[in-house]
């Protein structure tokens, strides 16, 4: 841009737009800005008279400009003149360290802006700026401070999740022996139980309370205000109060999720260091249970062990009210590194896999029914009891009561489900990589199983019984290998199944987000810097 220069003064003769435009400027010259305001009838110098919008717009131009060149803090004095016409010089001075006595040596160069403002009439400022009145002119010149640019931007700090520390809500989580007396004493409420069970919509809900339902109720003076009962996070039925009469009505979304993680050592016990960190104990007993494959935790936890823990959190009006889900976690064990990752297959069942996409727990149990006793063991040379000669046992009994519940040992597919001949009632489930499970003799089947039907590891499919050749009620389990018979008892278990193709792809999308949130909370936790943090929805 063309400049005219008197003395060490730099004027321009552009007008301001290409001033703002050209702001390469502000970093190494020094910007003295003269506004002057002429009264009519005083000056007799010819000055231009912009629309006085158009001056406001270029004020707010060079102030957002300065922000941008560094976070500069930038001091405005905003005028209201009265009947003034405003011109507005701008003056550059190139800045050296003669100018500052403070800077030794060219070192530690700072920018600095000069604002100077010549006002040719009266005009009253915010600040109540004084004025003087000469018979040609009226001058009042403000000189501001210096502004020196900060050696470094303004640091923020953000991430802390705000509760409601002053909640008037009560919350209780329904147990499994409580009853609707027990759960409104709970909540300060037991005298409305009576009006409650009246209304037959709501008397319905209450009826419906299970262990693990969420109960919360708002109170005022004393009165309830509202309540909230909740099976289920996803739907919550809300009771509220209008004219001294109460009326429920169902809503979603009621409750937030919110995704929380922590990391910590363990010192002096894996429960207790896990609610010194943040953790509720319902998430330790998951860790514990997604790791119980890998980990004895009765005699293989030692002091130094390190967990990390990525969860959800309930939250209700600002208060957190209950977890739910572990999402993914990471042990570390005398040196040994655990991973696991939460998801939910194409058919809708949740369970943790590794990061490779293998199940964490092993692929099957031994044992289809809890703490049963083994009454003949896997044999090729049997003598049977029922038709009195040599006849391989290709299975394993269990003697137990009639109507103790069978479990299936792995996830499967159902195969045949009814009589087969000497096993009486049996069903047959397909597993993957050519494994077969069947159970026999029993009294009756689940309801609502048929072939077909997609079966998890520890789901009832039926009940004991003695159905075929039994001397007596007793479950025969068979466990086979592309056909061939194992023993289940000694056969050496595969660790885990892993995930088909397409469910594998499925796995690697969603649980991505997770893997590399383990990857950050690991790298902390080595470096013995233990972390608890959360964040919205």
């Amino acid at each position: 841009m063309p400049l005219n220069r008197q003395s060490n003064v730099i004027y321009s003769d552009n007008n301001w737009e290409d001033i703002v435009k050209d702001y390469k400027l502000f970093t190494e010259m020094e910007i003295v800005i003269r506004e002057d305001h002429q009264t009519e009838g005083i000056s007799n110098k010819s000055v231009s008279q912009p629309d006085q919008s158009k001056w406001l717009l270029r004020t707010f131009l060079i102030a957002g400009s300065f922000a941008i060149l560094g976070n500069l803090p930038v001091q405005s004095h905003l005028l209201t003149p009265v009947k003034t016409s405003t011109t507005l010089n701008v003056e550059v001075h190139p800045h050296t360290n003669q100018d500052r006595p403070n800077v030794k040596n060219g070192k530690n160069k700072e920018q600095v802006v000069k604002i100077t403002t010549n006002i040719k009439s009266q005009a009253i400022s915010r600040h109540q700026l004084s004025h003087t009145t000469t018979t040609n002119n009226v001058e009042n010149e403000i000189d501001a401070h210096e502004l020196v640019l900060p050696k470094r931007a303004l640091e923020t700090y953000a991430g802390h999740v705000i509760e409601n520390n002053s909640s008037k809500w009560k919350t209780y989580h329904v147990k499994s022996y409580d009853n609707l007396t027990n759960i409104f004493h709970k909540i300060g409420h037991q005298q409305l139980l009576k009006t409650f069970k009246k209304d037959k919509d709501i008397n319905t809900v209450l009826k419906q309370l299970k262990k693990g339902s969420i109960v919360r109720a708002s109170s005022k003076e004393g009165h309830l205000d509202e309540l909230v009962l909740s099976n289920g996070i996803d739907k919550s039925y809300v009771i509220t109060q209008n004219d001294g009469k109460y009326t429920g009505t169902w809503k979603p979304n009621v409750f937030e999720v919110r995704q929380s993680r922590s990391s910590f050592t363990i010192r002096n016990g894996l429960f207790f260091d896990g609610r010194k960190s943040g953790i509720d104990n319902a998430i330790i007993k998951q860790v514990v249970k997604v790791f119980d494959w890998d980990i004895d935790f009765s005699h293989d936890v030692r002091v130094g062990d390190k967990v990390t823990a990525v969860f959800e959190e309930i939250y209700h009006d600002g208060d957190k009210v209950g977890v739910r889900n572990l999402l993914a976690a990471e042990f570390i064990n005398k040196g040994r590194e655990f991973r696991a990752i939460r998801y939910t297959n194409l058919d809708g069942k949740a369970d943790y896999f590794t990061p490779q996409g293998r199940e964490m727990k092993k692929a099957f149990i031994r044992t289809p029914i809890a703490h049963a006793r083994v009454s003949s063991h896997f044999n090729p040379g049997r003598f049977h009891p029922v038709l009195h000669k040599i006849k391989a046992h290709k299975g394993t009994d269990f003697a137990a009561r009639p109507g103790t519940p069978i479990m299936a040992t792995g996830n499967g597919t159902i195969k045949f489900i009814g009589r087969k001949g000497g096993y009486g009632r049996a069903i047959v489930i397909k597993h993957r990589e050519g494994y077969t499970t069947l159970y026999a003799h029993m009294s009756r089947f689940k309801k609502g199983l048929r072939i077909g039907d997609k079966v998890y590891q520890g789901d009832t499919i039926g009940y004991v019984g003695s159905s075929g050749l039994a001397t007596g009620p007793h479950l025969h389990y068979e466990f086979r290998k592309n056909g061939l018979a194992m023993d289940s008892m000694r056969a050496a278990l595969p660790n885990s199944m892993s995930l088909s193709s397409r469910e594998l792809q499925d796995f690697r999308n969603k649980a991505i987000n997770l893997v590399l949130q383990l990857n950050v909370l690991h790298r902390f936790v080595k470096a013995k810097i233990e972390i608890n943090s959360a964040i919205g929805g």
